[in-house]
């Protein structure tokens, strides 16, 4: 059975990278037989397409702390861009020109869990803090705008918490620098996405980890997905599209549409670190 355990998808035209058995693996979107894209000795996450569709940047402890990485999408040798030595770091995403990588770390916290925000040079260069505070995930909107996740990434590991540390969202409507909390309460909503006019977001509101929506003011709240049994878990957006996991699986939500499939993957391994 050529079935494995899927997470970390992110979506590029026809093209969908994933994680499986700690390593990335490509599969277009209308499915079918996988690639395996590395060959790791540590373990690989939250891969993200460039806008082009032709590099994917991504975490991976292949030397040992979790470093931001750079590969072909077609395969070949990652390269590390950078050096910081945290213990805790994901992918955000890349400027629209596909100059630059976004991602969180929590290298120069006090506070293991409190991760940063980060942007680098596609050639390693030009580091740089954003200077935001705290910050687990975030995504950027037209204009400069730009939207940020707090606190928490992922419900599925606590699930139904409403306690202080539960996510918020905070927006930077007009790309001034200024940001405000947006009035989503009662539920612990993380991974915002910028995505048109509207900020989709992971969050366990009615029970199980689905998709919401709302506008950038925190209204019109919308269901997007309707996963009845495992949550959806490490949503990423390709523009009009998002995909995410659940319960090992990978589905796509169209935002246009409001279709949701899921994505059939066969993934032919020896399953050495299955």
């Amino acid at each position: 059975m050529n079935q494995g355990y899927y997470r970390f998808p992110t979506i590029n035209a026809d093209r969908v990278v994933f994680v499986c058995e700690d390593d990335l693996w490509s599969v277009p979107l209308s499915g079918g037989p996988a690639s395996r894209l590395t060959v790791s000795f540590g373990t690989c996450s939250t891969p993200r397409f460039s806008p082009d569709g032709n590099s994917i940047a991504f975490i991976s402890t292949d030397e040992g702390h979790p470093e931001v990485y750079l590969m072909p999408a077609q395969g070949g040798r990652p390269k590390r861009l950078t050096f910081l030595g945290g213990t805790l770091a994901s992918m955000s995403g890349w400027s629209p020109d596909g100059n630059r990588i976004f991602f969180v770390s929590n290298s120069a916290s006090w506070y293991e869990r409190a991760t940063q925000g980060y942007a680098i040079d596609v050639d390693g260069t030009g580091l740089r803090a954003l200077g935001l505070g705290h910050m687990k995930s975030f995504s950027f909107g037209p204009g400069g705008t730009m939207v940020i996740g707090r606190n928490e990434t992922d419900p599925a590991r606590w699930k139904r918490y409403r306690g202080g540390t539960a996510g918020e969202l905070w927006i930077d409507r007009h790309g001034e620098g200024t940001f405000e909390r947006m009035p989503i309460d009662g539920g612990n909503p993380v991974w915002p996405m910028w995505v048109g006019d509207r900020i989709f977001f992971l969050d366990d509101r009615d029970g199980i980890g689905n998709i919401y929506s709302c506008t950038t003011l925190g209204t019109d709240l919308r269901r997007e997905t309707h996963e009845p049994e495992y949550y959806a878990r490490f949503p990423s957006t390709g523009g009009s599209r998002i995909v995410y996991s659940t319960g090992g699986t990978i589905s796509m939500l169209d935002t246009r549409s409001g279709e949701v499939r899921q994505i059939e993957i066969e993934t032919a391994s020896a399953a050495p670190q299955t």
